[in-house]
């Protein structure tokens, strides 16, 4: 693994805590995820709903900000990392980080309606363990969608700001920070026996 220690980015904690069969071994997923680690080869995804989310980012704080009656904010630069863990939240309010979310079109904004997604509140705990923080929010905001070379810009800034936003608030919660702590514990378990696994396996007739 090249002296490599695990430890799991905040916006990737949802692919290593899915539950599997048996209890207490890791999914599929999380598998699948820390192979991809290991090879240590990362493939760029582009989409336009992530373009359109890079595009808008600095804007759709300001509106986060005005929304949430805070007035002003400023985009998060500062990485943290403990033994487990590594995140760069997007927003560090004194009372709360906030990670924003640009949904694509009205559809998308509506998507989100009946509740938090799993994958954003294993992210959000991740970030409050880092920021020692005791209260997270996550923040959808309809932005303009910026003309492209395949498609007109899209306004939706005469809609009610009300109509634009959507925002989930969730507390600390220790027991699922120990429990992302754990299931780091065994993914470096795990990988440690497949790094044997491949090492006896390459360069060899099998």
């Amino acid at each position: 693994m090249q002296n490599r220690t695990f430890k799991i980015h905040c916006s990737q904690i949802g692919k290593i805590m899915g539950n599997s069969k048996p209890a207490g071994q890791l999914s599929v997923t999380a598998k699948t995820f820390l192979k991809d680690w290991y090879a240590n080869e990362h493939e760029e995804i582009h989409s336009k709903y992530i373009d359109k989310g890079n595009q808008v980012e600095s804007e759709l704080i300001d509106f986060m900000a005005i929304q949430l009656g805070y007035g002003m904010a400023e985009k998060n630069t500062e990485t943290l990392h403990d033994e487990y863990m590594v995140g760069t939240c997007d927003v560090n309010f004194p009372d709360c980080i906030v990670d924003v979310k640009a949904p694509y079109n009205r559809k998308t904004l509506h998507d989100n309606v009946d509740g938090i997604n799993s994958d954003y509140e294993w992210q959000l705990q991740g970030y409050m363990n880092l920021y020692s923080k005791d209260k997270a929010i996550l923040f959808y905001g309809l932005m303009n969608t910026p003309e492209t070379d395949w498609a007109m810009e899209v306004v939706y800034d005469d809609m009610p700001e009300n109509e634009r936003w959507l925002a989930y608030s969730i507390n600390r919660n220790d027991e699922l920070i120990q429990s992302i702590k754990d299931r780091v514990l065994m993914c470096r378990a795990w990988l440690e026996e497949y790094d044997i696994l491949v090492k006896g396996k390459l360069g060899r007739i099998n």
